[in-house]
Parts: C-alpha cells; sequence; structure tokens
C-alpha cells in the first residue's frame, strides 16, 4: 500500500470501475450465503434426514473445488468480464430452475443436488475473475484499500445475508426467499454488465495442462509470493474451525445455548467487518509487520477466549479473532496481487483459494482434541501451534521478510 493511494472514500468516490465491482461482489456474496442456508433449508424440508445435509453440501464443495482447479487458466485466457457473465448466468438459471420447482411444487432433492451442482461449479470464476480484474481498475497504489473494501463488503454479506433471509423465511416462506436470492444474482449480473471490457493479457500457445501446471510452477520459483500464501493459510487454519465447532464451545465452557451461538456468529461477522476496514485505513507500505503482529495477536486472543470466564468478554475477542483474521487475509491478498503479473493473475488468485479451502480440514483435529482433552485444552494447543508457525516462519523465512520488497 503507498502512502500516496488514495483514502477509501476517496476511491469509492473517483473510480466507477471499482464502485461496480464492488457492489457486483457484495451483491454476489450477499447471494451466495442466502444460496448456503436456503440449500440447507430446502434439503431438510424435503428429506428430514441429516445425512441429507451433509451430502449436498459436500457436493457443493466438491464442485467448487474441482471447478477452481481449471478456473485460472480459463480467466487467464478469457476476456473476464464475458466469462463472469456467463458463470452469473448460469447461477441464475440454477436457482430459477428451483424456485420453478417449488412454485409447482415438483421440487425434488435430487433437483436441488443439481442446481447445487451447477450453482457451485460457477462460482468460483467469479470471484477470482472479479480479482484479475482489481488491479487494472483501481492500479497498484489503491489496491490494498480496494481489497480492503471488498473484503468488507463479504463480511457485511456474511453477517446480515443469513439472518435476514432467515427471518424472510419464517415470515413468508421459501418462494419469497428465492425471490430474494434471484433479485441479489441478478443485481450483481446488473454490475458486471455496466463494467468496460477486461481482456486477459499474456496469452499462451501453451496446452490447457501445461498452463495450469504453470501456474504452480510459477508460484514455487517465486519464494516470497509462495510464503505469502503459506502465511495467509495460518490463520485460515484456526478460524473456520473455530467457526464450524463454536457451538461445541459455546455449549462446554459458557453454557449459552443457541442465542450464545447467535451472538458469537454476529461477534465474528463484526470482526471481520471493523478488520477489513481497519486495513483500508492503513498506510504503512509494509506487509511483513502488519502480517506478523495480527496473527500473533489473534493467537494470544485465542489462548485468552478458551479461558474467559464471562461470556461478554469472550464475544468481544471473538470480534478481535476474526478482526484479525481479516486484516491478515486482506494483505496476503494484495501482497499476492501485486507480486503477480497479469498473465497468471487468474491461477494465483485460484491456486490461493484453492489453498484456503484445505481450511476446513483442520476442523478435525479441533474436533478431536476438543473431545479428548476439553475445548480449553484444545484451543490452547491451537494458539500456541499457531504463534509458534507464525513466529518460526517470520524469523526463518528470509522469503517471507522480503515481501515489503517483492511486492512494492
Amino acid at each position: 500500500m503507498s502512502q500516496n493511494s488514495p483514502t477509501a472514500w476517496k476511491l469509492l468516490a473517483g473510480n466507477g470501475q471499482f464502485r461496480w465491482l464492488l457492489a457486483g461482489n457484495t451483491a454476489m456474496f450477499f447471494g451466495f450465503f442466502s444460496t448456503l442456508l436456503l440449500r440447507s433449508l430446502l434439503a431438510w424440508e424435503l428429506t428430514g434426514d441429516e445425512m441429507a445435509l451433509a451430502y449436498i453440501n459436500l457436493v457443493a464443495a466438491l464442485c467448487m473445488f474441482a471447478s477452481s482447479l481449471v478456473a485460472g487458466v480459463i480467466i487467464d485466457r478469457l476476456e473476464r468480464r464475458r466469462l463472469i457473465i456467463i458463470a452469473q448466468l448460469v447461477v441464475v438459471a440454477a436457482e430459477t430452475t428451483v424456485l420453478g420447482l417449488l412454485l409447482l411444487d415438483q421440487l425434488s432433492f435430487s433437483a436441488l443436488i443439481i442446481s447445487a451442482v451447477a450453482a457451485s461449479t460457477a462460482f468460483p470464476f467469479i470471484m477470482p475473475a472479479r480479482t484479475a480484474m482489481l488491479v487494472d481498475a483501481v492500479g497498484y497504489g489503491p489496491l490494498g484499500r480496494a481489497n480492503a473494501l471488498i473484503g468488507g463488503g463479504i463480511n457485511i454479506a456474511r453477517m446480515a445475508s443469513p439472518a435476514a433471509l432467515g427471518f424472510l423465511i419464517d415470515a413468508s416462506g421459501f418462494v419469497l426467499g428465492y425471490l430474494l436470492l434471484l433479485s441479489l444474482h441478478t443485481l450483481s449480473l446488473g454490475c458486471t454488465v455496466v463494467l468496460r471490457q477486461y481482456p486477459a493479457k499474456g496469452g499462451s500457445d501453451h496446452h490447457f495442462w501445461q498452463e495450469f501446471s504453470g501456474g504452480f510452477r510459477y508460484i514455487a520459483s517465486r519464494s516470497s509470493l509462495a510464503m505469502a500464501i503459506v502465511f495467509g493459510l495460518l490463520p485460515m487454519l484456526v478460524v473456520v474451525p473455530l467457526q464450524n465447532l463454536m457451538v461445541i464451545f459455546v455449549d462446554e465452557i459458557w453454557d449459552q445455548g443457541g442465542t450464545g451461538l447467535g451472538i458469537m456468529m454476529a461477534a465474528m461477522g463484526i470482526g471481520g467487518l471493523l478488520g477489513s476496514l481497519l486495513t483500508a485505513q492503513l498506510k504503512e507500505a509494509s506487509f511483513v509487520l502488519p502480517l506478523g503482529v495480527s496473527t500473533v495477536v489473534l493467537a494470544v486472543m485465542l489462548l485468552v477466549f478458551a479461558y474467559t470466564p464471562s461470556f461478554l468478554i469472550a464475544a468481544l475477542l471473538v470480534v478481535g479473532i476474526y478482526g484479525c483474521s481479516a486484516v491478515a487475509q486482506t494483505l496476503v491478498g494484495t501482497a499476492c496481487q501485486m507480486m503477480t503479473e497479469d498473465h497468471v493473475r487468474g491461477r494465483v488468485t485460484t491456486i490461493t483459494m484453492m489453498s484456503m479451502s484445505l481450511s476446513p480440514l483442520a476442523t478435525l483435529p479441533l474436533a478431536f482434541a476438543s473431545k479428548q482433552l476439553g475445548a480449553g485444552w484444545a484451543l490452547t494447543i491451537t494458539a500456541v501451534l499457531l504463534a509458534s508457525a507464525a513466529l518460526l516462519i517470520w524469523w526463518l523465512s528470509s522469503a517471507f521478510r522480503q515481501i515489503d520488497s517483492a511486492a512494492n
């Protein structure tokens, strides 16, 4: 981030392309998080089977991961605005089909699975393509603030959309919920249509799989870029499992039940939003120091969280934990974009997202440790491992310490 870059609000006021990118991305994530809730509720309504929830979410996750494997190469080959429009049309068509079957009272679980496959396959083309367009839209100077504002929009969507949609479904049913969902995706599509074209640069005559492996070789040949991706994974290996298992900690440590879980989920969203807004105001032309500090502070707050007797204080710590995570992820995203050439930007972005998709796997050891040792000890071990890994990388890896020079 450059000290001469415009403030976040000047960036919003003075760059129409960025406003449309931000609005389209925020609307898309409102729709995305709404889809996750609606899909699970409908699966339960149709089957009454807990395993149906596992199946449909597993299918969606596998489709997103498989699509991510090839999306980066396609993003680097095709004009990006058109690619996003095509992907969003697939999502709209999939959700419109579900709405039509709902209206006809013909919706089945198999039809819901097919819709999930189509939409989940399309999503990995949308966010990375928008990310690949961001440098052209705003330039390198305001890139950190642009990423922070986009992260803020995502956290607002994560915080607000499930609650609003849940209230709407309880009041008016699934049909109105799907109409809202389609409105959000259509709004995102409209924001994309008004953008100018963003052609891919530096096209290659190589075969598809050569370009696919070329993305990994590109990262491996740039040690600072590789270390930024690795370091960015550290907080995700904590905050994603913590979110997935929060119900256990809320019940075992504070005995707060469903209301307490709702408060903690809201605290996560608030923390993510505040962290994104804080990053947007940073003036330091540095990534290494705030990356290291935010990750170590996250570990310390997690350790305090594990032994705090007050639920209110614990909720405030969750705000801080997820705020630190948002700071780290925004800085990593910005640094990776600044270290990446445009002709490979789509592949690097999708590879980064693929690495983040590994973070739910850490839920298993954390759940096992919580069952065997108790929630407090499980979080203690997690916090110590996170702080140790961050400090060791910071101390031992010259490639990590050189991120600033590589990105500026």
